[in-house]
């Protein structure tokens, strides 16, 4: 379940220190945002949605139609904890089908027989919009996860789990200094999939972490010429994608992490300039389990 595995990582707000320390990336921020959602959930008090800013030309919304040879599986979706919703909520169905193609386009993942998890989470100071989040078991093992905005259908994040028995290094120097094989690999994704909904204007390595089902990962910004942002992840093993987080959440990261900078600004004080690192790449694991 997903209260669960985000309780697993032990995280609290108290983490901000660190993520601030190696130096606000958007990147690992991200991280932060994922893992505060444990204890932000559970409390009763929460905050208006929010689509102040939202078009539906500079989000991934609903799909009108299919991804090319999708066919709807027969999938089973089950309940996670509390959903009280609103009137403007989609169900738990509706969204699960959102992630099934998505799934499908990015992943090749049929999801016939499967089970998708899904919660809901009212919104949060660090996501003022209320989602479903979702937790896709592929024959009984925890393989997706993916969340998606609960009134429009904008998907905000989809990622895979892939487990080897190998410890795989976190942190790799040569790599490091020379990422240009993922950056090209990485802009070829983005342009594929349309992360940022316009032409690409820039792809910036950023990170390395790993975890403890040993796929390296790396993380790398894409950013559109319509100043959209992305983050995506490649594994370091094989160059495979891992996970999308498109520009909404990446938005709300930023100006959360704004937010949080001008309430301490002694951390800021003290943040380190290189994310590069095997210091970064500690953190970037961490969150990443």
């Amino acid at each position: 379940m997903k209260a669960n595995r985000l309780e697993r990582k032990g995280f609290k707000k108290t983490i901000l220190a660190a993520v601030v320390v190696i130096g606000a990336s958007t990147l690992l921020f991200q991280g932060f945002i994922h893992a505060v959602t444990a204890s932000e959930f559970k409390k009763t008090e929460t905050i208006p949605t929010s689509y102040a800013n939202y078009t539906t030309t500079s989000s991934q919304a609903t799909q009108n139609s299919l991804p090319g040879g999708y066919k709807k599986a027969n999938y089973t979706v089950k309940a996670i904890g509390s959903q009280k919703l609103t009137s403007k909520d989609m169900t738990k169905e509706d969204a699960a089908e959102i992630g099934a193609q998505a799934l499908w386009e990015i992943f090749g993942q049929s999801m016939e027989g499967q089970v998708i998890e899904m919660g809901y989470q009212k919104p949060i100071d660090a996501l003022p919009r209320s989602k479903w989040y979702a937790d896709v078991h592929i024959n009984d093992k925890l393989s997706y996860y993916f969340t998606v905005d609960s009134v429009t259908g904008e998907i905000f994040c989809i990622n895979r789990k892939r487990w080897f028995d190998e410890k795989a290094p976190d942190f790799d120097e040569a790599l490091n200094k020379n990422p240009q094989e993922y950056v090209a690999v990485a802009k070829k994704l983005a342009e594929k999939y349309n992360v940022v909904h316009s032409p690409v204007k820039s792809v910036e390595y950023q990170a390395q972490g790993n975890g403890p089902n040993n796929d390296p990962n790396m993380g790398i910004q894409i950013m559109g010429e319509n100043g959209e942002i992305a983050n995506m992840y490649l594994s370091r093993k094989d160059k495979a994608l891992i996970e999308i987080t498109y520009n909404s959440e990446m938005k709300y990261i930023q100006e959360y992490g704004a937010k949080l900078m001008q309430e301490h600004p002694a951390l800021k004080t003290n943040q380190t300039k290189d994310l590069k690192s095997p210091q970064a790449a500690t953190i970037l694991a961490a969150f990443h389990d």
